[in-house]
């Protein structure tokens, strides 16, 4: 009758040594969610200079080049996109966005060139009407 007690016992310490760190895991996920979150909200107020802290200086550097290539590639696949997109001209032939006349009727395309500035944090290339930058949100 003991080893049957003792086996209860030791099943009993298992399954709550179970429950505690099941109880440990779900407190360091959601710790870690919160750091997250902290270092999201810190990050936004460096950018925004509310929190002025040279110790930030590397890792927000790290983290703007990896928003600059986040965005430039972003806009490689816009391009790519319109590029690949048909244009139709007045007459309603259709053409791509390499030709410049209509073969149909002759008539020069025209094609939407933006002009664009330059943002003096990052150096993206933001539309010429924008106020903020759309790379990492310094006023233009």
């Amino acid at each position: 009758m003991q080893n049957i007690n003792d086996k209860f016992s030791k099943n009993k310490i298992q399954h709550e040594k179970i429950s505690i760190r099941e109880e440990i895991d779900n407190a360091e996920r959601k710790k870690a969610s919160l750091l997250l979150h902290m270092g999201i909200l810190t990050y936004e107020k460096i950018r925004n200079e509310i929190i002025i802290d040279n110790s930030f200086d590397s890792l927000c550097n790290e983290i703007l080049e990896l928003d600059k290539l986040i965005y430039n590639n972003n806009l490689k696949i816009n391009d790519l996109e319109e590029s690949s997109k048909d244009i139709v001209c007045e007459c309603g032939s259709t053409l791509n966005s390499e030709n410049n006349f209509c073969g149909t009727c002759g008539k020069k395309i025209d094609i939407n060139d933006s002009y664009f500035i330059e943002c003096i944090k990052c150096n993206a290339l933001n539309e010429e009407d924008s106020n903020y930058c759309q790379c990492c949100g310094n006023k233009l």
